[in-house]
């Protein structure tokens, strides 16, 4: 970041080349206009997803600002010269209505001005009007003159009617007298002066973008408290008029005094928003590149008089003229605008109704991926390929999408390539029709084969049994039916992604019936399965708690609810060991049970990173989870937890609690790694893309995600064990709790 200026009109900056001379005008040559043109493309996607979440007014018209790309898009495309091409970016830029974004070339166009002006002394008077030339600072005796001057400055504003400051630093150095107004301001101040800072708006991750909020995810604007200016003692004169160029500097008190109905800003030349905010550069090629405003003033920037750029340095000073007939004849003075507004969220279009998309649109739908993606998607350092790296062939394969279902499957691949157990696409009815719903039991991997490890609702697909061996669906085998599926499934871990690509491949449409051919230990079989809607499924038919055989405690997180929460202690507090089976999906009971079970202090078990996107500010919020201070009754025996690949996100993260905060020993297979909570954006043609929104990792800061929870017995299932009914995994649990010793017993706090 940058903080930058625009040299001259935007217009007329885009009719003229770079003195390098690479933004030539002449068309591309055919063999390589095809590689321009996406190259062009590219940058052109990039720019607009950087504008859209980093410049303060994007965010609060996403509909304008789709329409901007839409429309600058083909004109990009179809430009036979490098000026073309930046006019069309610029007619883009130019729907954000900030005349600080826009497009310049990457060297200032060299205008003839002659030789430097020759400044005036620092002080002088016409007739009542006090004329601070401020020019004469410039050079290694500036601040000596600036501080001799000072000191009879208070007596000479005293006795002024008005006072004129020539800011202007053309011909001499751009932005050379930055040091200046800080001493200068307070003795233009009567009394005190509030001056705010400038606003920013931040993303702190991706709000759902069709309008819901939470307190993990959230859109602001932030403001630094104002600064106040207290005034050197005396009478002040009525009036200041500044007078300023391209070159100069303008300060946010400028604006505050001006909004007090103080002073006047009279600009030769390009003055605007850019001389008091930040600015980042974002390069275009072709001898080109864009400015962007990364804040604003809250005080609106105004000018009250525009005269046109000097050709000459040494000719006639009009604007000097100017400046002092505004201050020897001012206009009655009134206080400026007040506080610029504060813009207000939008949600995102979705365009429900484009199912198969125009080509512009799908291109849209590109860049709005690939933006939430690059901005908002944590685990960048985790992706086997840089997300960068993906853009090319994602607008390449979405222009070239022939119909809906290939637009939707190319924005479904694309969620498969953040490599995110979250990710998903949904709510296009060619998804829905491709990927269907899944039966109501869970199959894993063993031994290569597709294995049913749980039945939900057995009633729902008569004759299926768990260890069940699924050999073909529909006579397909099941293996070519998970090759199709490959592409379009997402997963952080090789066990996770498999297990997801076997319920896919049997999976089917919303209310048709496939046949399951199926190998028990009888041989082999065919079972009938009707699709319905997916809904939750009963957990098991046994209590959410339990004691077992040699008195250990069993809790099955996934049909545990927190009020039972303090019932489960009172019947387990005096077991040996507690068996947490984490082999499914939480009701949200672990914030309940951690006072209980937090014997070592209260140490954090979760650090988080959520990204942080928005104005002069990128970079990420911390956070961290501990448990909160009890003095209440704690659990003093083992615990142990079954893991596996159905161990995903808040099951994990009732893996990360347990193992902080009691010692947790975790016997099973690796879980799925991908914990933090979900986000997600808006795409065309009603589509919701899902994705993981924050950096979740132990309490010591080590790696979750795409690793997961790691087993320190490892234990798996076997076909046979399925078949007699066994639970292998808790046998195993219950033989180590058995075989090793217990810890010696420890002092802990209460």
């Amino acid at each position: 970041m940058r903080r930058s200026r625009r040299g001259t009109c935007a217009v007329l900056l885009l009719g003229l080349l770079c003195l390098s001379g690479s933004a030539s005008a002449s068309a591309p040559t055919p063999a390589s206009s095809d590689a321009l043109r996406a190259e062009r493309r590219l940058r052109l996607v990039k720019l607009w997803g950087k504008v859209r979440f980093q410049h303060p007014w994007a965010f609060s018209k996403p509909a304008e600002w789709d329409a901007a790309f839409l429309s600058a898009l083909p004109r990009v495309e179809a430009a036979t010269s490098a000026e073309a091409y930046a006019a069309a970016v610029q007619g883009m830029l130019s729907a954000l209505g900030d005349d600080a974004t826009l497009v310049v070339p990457e060297e200032k166009p060299s205008t003839p001005q002659g030789p430097s002006p020759t400044p005036r002394p620092l002080k002088s008077w016409e007739k009542d009007v006090l004329v601070l030339d401020l020019r004469a600072l410039h050079g290694e005796e500036g601040r000596a003159r600036l501080g001799e001057a000072l000191g009879s400055l208070d007596a000479d504003l005293a006795r002024a009617r008005a006072v004129v400051l020539d800011l202007r630093s053309r011909g001499f150095s751009r932005y050379g007298l930055y040091w200046v107004p800080p001493e200068l301001m307070p003795h233009l101040v009567e009394g005190e002066l509030s001056v705010p800072g400038l606003r920013d708006v931040v993303h702190v991750g991706l709000r759902g973008q069709d309008g819901s909020n939470t307190p993990l995810y959230y859109t602001e604007f932030t403001l630094p408290a104002d600064d106040v200016i207290i005034g050197t003692p005396g009478k002040k004169p009525a009036l200041f008029v500044f007078l300023g160029d391209e070159d100069s500097v303008v300060t946010l008190p400028m604006l505050a005094l001006r909004a007090r109905g103080k002073a006047l800003l009279v600009a030769e030349g390009a003055v605007d928003v850019s001389s008091v905010n930040q600015q980042t550069t974002i390069p275009l090629g072709e001898g080109y590149q864009a400015l962007m405003s990364l804040n604003e003033p809250v005080i609106p920037f105004g000018v009250d008089l525009k005269l046109p750029a000097r050709a000459r340095l040494d000719g006639p000073d009009k604007g000097f003229g100017q400046a002092l007939a505004l201050a020897t004849r001012p206009p009655k003075a009134t206080p400026g605008p007040g506080y610029r507004p504060t813009v207000g969220w939008r949600p995102e279009p979705s365009y429900p109704e484009a199912l198969y998309p125009s080509r512009e649109l799908r291109l849209l739908a590109g860049a709005k991926l690939w933006a939430v993606v690059r901005g908002f998607f944590p685990y960048h350092h985790l992706m086997d390929k840089p997300w960068d790296d993906r853009l090319p062939e994602l607008l390449t394969k979405l222009e070239a999408a022939k119909d809906a279902k290939e637009y939707a499957l190319t924005l479904a691949e694309a969620a498969a390539w953040v490599q995110d157990g979250h990710a998903a696409m949904r709510g296009h009815p060619e998804l829905q029709r491709f990927f269907g719903v899944g039966p109501p039991c869970w199959v894993t991997d063993i031994d290569g084969r597709a294995v049913v490890l749980k039945l939900f609702s057995p009633e729902a697909i008569p004759g299926l049994a768990v260890g069940d061996i699924i050999e073909s669906v529909n006579g397909e085998p099941i293996e070519a039916r998970a090759r199709r599926f490959a592409p379009y499934v997402a997963g952080p871990t090789s066990g996770s992604i498999r297990d997801y690509l076997l319920r896919r491949a049997i999976s089917g449409p919303e209310g048709t019936t496939s046949t399951l051919g199926v190998r028990g230990p009888k041989g082999p079989k065919e079972v009938k399965v009707t699709y319905r809607p997916p809904a939750f499924p009963d957990a098991t038919k046994e209590p959410a708690f339990r004691v077992l055989d040699g008195n250990v405690g069993f809790v099955d997180a996934g049909a545990l609810e927190a009020w039972q929460v303090p019932e489960l202690f009172e019947k387990l507090q005096h077991t040996s060991a507690i068996v947490f089976d984490l082999r499914g999906y939480p009701r949200g009971s672990m914030w309940a049970l951690g006072p209980y079970f937090d014997v070592k202090g209260s140490r954090p078990y979760a650090l988080y990173e959520r990204p942080l996107v928005g104005g002069s500010r990128v970079g990420t919020h911390k956070a961290l989870d501990r448990v909160q201070p009890s003095d209440g009754p704690k659990y003093r025996g083992r615990v142990v937890a079954l893991i596996d690949s159905r161990t995903i996100s808040q099951a994990e993260h009732m893996g990360l609690m347990l193992e902080s905060i009691a010692d947790t020993v975790f016997v099973g297979s690796v879980t799925a790694g991908a914990d933090g909570d979900v986000t997600y954006a808006m795409l065309p043609g009603g589509i919701r893309f899902y994705f993981t929104g924050q950096d979740v990792r132990h309490g010591d800061g080590r790696q979750l995600q795409r690793k997961g929870l790691e087993p320190q017995v490892k234990a798996r299932p076997t076909i046979a064990g399925l078949q007699a009914g066994r639970d292998e995994v808790l046998e195993r649990a219950l033989q180590w709790l058995r075989e090793s010793p217990a810890p010696r017993p420890t002092t802990r706090r209460e």
